[in-house]
């Protein structure tokens, strides 16, 4: 990881994340179900293992172990979404009994939200390791060369230890199956340093379209590091573009910028709206950036179609709610000017790989 933005969120992370699992241990072994000591104290043993699983996991996959190591990680990484979920529930329950004031009503409010909280993980579990669908946007253009282009938008896929070849596949299939002229990888396609160890890439390399597959880099490559992901890229036959752009056909031109919010937090300089777009030829103009910023920037700059992904759109419920405040174009299909915007909740997970009402996705785009 570098720059001081990047340590200060992992710090606030991390004070969150135990002050999150201490409120979980509290309320549940107040519950009488669980008081004795003989479940209380395998209970504060548990909960301190989980605790510190996903980060301890993430530790040493990257100091070269697997085995435990890759365990550890998918461990935690659910128990990051079991309970963000549980706060949420036990939370409302608090609120609506004044925190323990009605101490009979508190009692099976507490119980409910453990019994909801465990059904609707195993619900969020399902919803993220299934094959993503298809979410089909459909835009009007002006220039007839590029009329009746089929373009499919993948993003966030996060792989490595958690998400991995079986899923891929899936993903890959699915995008074979749309026929897509062009593909466009929109950041966040890797997640762990061991990416090129495991056949990944060749995966990547089956992906069929017409005039290729693009992408840029997200955050998550930068943290990971430039040249393992720029490796990654280039053995998946995926063409970056780092703030710069390529004329794929009469009248189609790609555009790519890195990371934005990597470049707020490793503090690196440039206009890179302006680099990518510098010698731009007239022609309609398809933006990739990870982050949707710079929005109203790349919109008066001439940009016909501009795709991005990273928020996820919350990954958990409600956590979509609080994406939208940091990215105002959150999810969905926008018009901003004369140039639409697409955001994508994407097609894997961070984390943990749970989706609580926000599915995965693949977005298929239509030049009508």
């Amino acid at each position: 990881m570098k720059g001081k933005g990047v340590l200060l969120f992992f710090l606030f992370f991390i004070l969150v994340w135990l002050s999150f699992n201490a409120y979980f241990y509290f309320r549940v072994s107040t519950l009488p179900l669980f008081s004795s000591k003989a479940i209380k104290i395998p209970l504060l043993f548990a909960v301190c293992f989980l605790t510190i699983s996903y980060i301890l996991g993430r530790i040493l996959i990257h100091r070269g172990f697997g085995g435990v190591a890759n365990f550890l990680e998918i461990v935690g990484a659910i128990w990051i979404g079991v309970v963000f979920i549980f706060i949420v529930f036990i939370l409302i329950g608090d609120i609506l009994t004044l925190f323990g004031y009605f101490k009979e009503p508190s009692m099976y409010a507490r119980y409910f939200a453990v019994v909801l909280s465990f059904l609707l993980s195993i619900f969020a579990l399902y919803q993220g390791l299934r094959t993503p669908i298809i979410r089909e946007e459909k835009i009007n253009v002006d220039k007839k060369e590029v009329e009746g282009l089929k373009i499919v938008q993948i993003s966030d896929l996060h792989l490595g230890t958690i998400i991995g070849t079986n899923f891929l596949k899936k993903v890959v299939k699915e995008v074979n199956l749309l026929e897509p002229d062009i593909v466009l990888v929109t950041g966040d396609l890797i997640d762990s340093s061991k990416v090129g160890d495991d056949g990944l890439s060749e995966i990547m390399k089956t992906i069929k379209a017409k005039y290729g597959v693009y992408g840029v880099l997200g955050n998550h490559e930068f943290y990971l590091g430039e040249k393992v992901s720029e490796k990654f890229f280039e053995q998946s036959g995926i063409t970056l573009l780092r703030n710069r752009n390529v004329q794929v056909k009469d009248n189609l031109i790609i555009a790519g910028i890195d990371d934005l919010t990597a470049k707020r937090h490793i503090k690196k300089s440039g206009d890179y709206l302006k680099g990518a777009l510098s010698d731009y030829k007239d022609g309609y103009l398809i933006l990739l950036s990870h982050s949707p910023l710079q929005i109203k920037e790349a919109s008066e700059k001439g940009v016909d179609l501009m795709l991005s992904g990273h928020t996820h759109n919350g990954q958990i419920w409600p956590f979509n709610y609080f994406s939208k405040m940091a990215y105002p174009y959150n999810y969905g299909k926008f018009k901003i000017g004369k140039m639409t915007l697409i955001v994508t909740g994407g097609a894997g997970s961070w984390g943990p790989p749970m989706r609580l009402f926000k599915p995965g996705e693949i977005v298929l785009i239509k030049l009508m």
